[in-house]
């Protein structure tokens, strides 16, 4: 039995140019179950991104259509980061997202009647949480890694030798159990090929608009934070119309395409469709390989971490 009615599938992009269309873009891929081949987008920008998911959101939902919505970048920071974060809210996945929120500025420098511009002070909350975290001058961490090096103080360019041991006694590792699981990169690497760290910290912020937005909080759910694993197809609260989940495209393999991003994202919405329709894509909602139900490492997925779809 399928679980989904409609696949939405998001490769994001932390750049600070407006870009679409070509590789290093954002790109969206979409369509019902029922369709082989999805519709393919690439807004320019972040902010028109965030806009335009919204808009099939609201198409499909006016259908009475259950969405699954994914996007390609860390939704949890390893255990130990959302403790050290100065903020007051209780530690864990909910921390992280809304002090993210509250902290990136988007579209610096847009006019009132321009197009975004796709700029951000990413760079400048690393800087802030690292500020606060790093116990020392010469311990400088977690996130590191700058298009340029020494234009911010508390940015070490080279990776800081994690486990990171905060100033408040926190141990951070440089990746979540999962990352470990999928060859991915750690979430506090800011610049370089195949780093992902801009790309969850402007990521974070449009998921929580998406996740708290008044017509669709009370039926959204993010996997695994809020829904746990899935035991069978009954897991999912019935009112529950939108389920956020976590991909890392590279995790398969991109269908032949002359952009490679496209390619991938295209990728991942067949494999999520074709499972559906099959009706064994709730088994990749399944509790992790090896991870025991109620142990510490089930306890810190569930509450900090996260897990990729898809990744056993």
């Amino acid at each position: 039995m399928a679980i989904f009615d409609s696949y939405i599938m998001v490769d994001w992009s932390g750049g600070s140019q407006r870009r679409g269309n070509r590789s290093d873009a954002i790109w969206i891929a979409h369509g019902v179950r029922g369709t082989s081949i999805p519709t393919t987008e690439s807004p320019y920008s972040r902010t028109e991104a965030e806009s335009r998911v919204r808009d099939i959101l609201d198409a499909h939902l006016k259908q009475h259509l259950r969405v699954l919505l994914c996007f390609d970048f860390a939704y949890g920071y390893p255990g130990g980061f959302s403790a050290a974060l100065p903020t007051a809210l209780p530690p864990g996945w909910k921390r992280v997202w809304s002090f993210l929120h509250s902290a990136i500025q988007d579209d610096i420098g847009k006019t009132p009647n321009g197009k975004p511009t796709n700029r951000s002070n990413r760079f400048d909350v690393a800087e802030t949480i690292n500020a606060v975290m790093s116990p020392a001058a010469s311990a400088l961490g977690p996130f590191w890694c700058l298009p340029k090096s020494g234009t911010h103080a508390h940015i070490p360019q080279k990776w800081p030798g994690q486990s990171f041991a905060a100033a408040k006694g926190q141990v951070v590792q440089a990746f979540r159990m999962t990352d470990v699981r999928a060859g991915s990169d750690t979430p506090f690497r800011l610049f370089g090929n195949g780093s992902v760290g801009s790309q969850v910290l402007t990521g974070i912020p449009r998921l929580h608009n998406l996740r708290t937005e008044p017509s669709l909080e009370k039926i959204s759910a993010v996997w695994p934070f809020e829904t746990g694993w899935a035991p069978d197809e009954s897991w999912i609260d019935s009112s529950v119309r939108v389920v956020h989940a976590e991909i890392y495209p590279s995790v398969m393999e991109p269908l032949f395409d002359a952009i490679k991003d496209r390619g991938q994202v295209r990728a991942m919405w067949k494999w999520a469709h074709d499972l559906d329709v099959q009706g064994v894509l709730r088994n990749k909602f399944s509790i992790p390989v090896g991870i025991q139900a109620g142990s510490s490492d089930d306890n810190l997925i569930r509450s900090e971490e996260g897990w990729i779809l898809g990744v056993p």
